[in-house]
C-alpha cells in the first residue's frame, strides 16, 4: 500500500473525506491508524445493509407513514346555489379578474348554459 501522494493516493485527504457517515450523514471520529469507519454506528451500518440487500433483490426499502389526510371536497352548486355562482362570475367579469385567455372557454360554456335553458320544455 502506497504512503504518499503517488498513484493519486493521499491518506490524509482520505481520511478527512471519511469523516462523516455514508449512511446518515453524521460526524464520524476517525482514529490515526487503522481501517477507515464508514458508518458512525452499527444502527447504520445495518440500514445500509438493508438497503443494499434490497436494491441487489430489485426491491427498494420502504418507509411506510400513516397519517391522515384531509382532502377539501369540490362538489357541484347545488340547485338553490347556482345564481349566486353565476352572479360571481359576472362580478369577476367586470371586475377584470378573469384572465382574457379564460373569456372565449367561459362564453362557451355560458351558450351551452343557454342551449340547455331553451331545450327545457317548461322554460319560456
Amino acid at each position: 500500500m502506497a504512503t504518499s501522494t503517488e498513484g493519486g493516493f493521499d491518506p490524509v485527504a482520505r481520511r478527512v473525506a471519511a469523516a462523516t457517515c455514508a449512511w446518515c450523514g453524521s460526524p464520524i471520529q476517525v482514529r490515526s491508524r487503522g481501517r477507515l469507519p464508514k458508518w458512525c454506528s452499527a444502527n447504520c451500518r445495518q440500514r445500509a445493509w438493508e438497503q443494499s440487500r434490497a436494491a441487489a433483490s430489485g426491491r427498494s426499502a420502504v418507509v411506510v407513514v400513516e397519517r391522515p389526510i384531509k382532502v377539501p371536497m369540490v362538489r357541484p352548486p347545488r340547485r338553490d346555489e347556482w345564481p349566486a355562482v353565476l352572479e360571481q362570475l359576472v362580478a369577476q367579469i367586470d371586475a377584470g379578474t378573469v384572465y382574457e385567455r379564460d373569456l372565449p372557454e367561459i362564453q362557451t360554456a355560458m351558450l351551452d348554459v343557454v342551449g340547455a335553458l331553451k331545450r327545457r320544455r317548461n322554460y319560456r
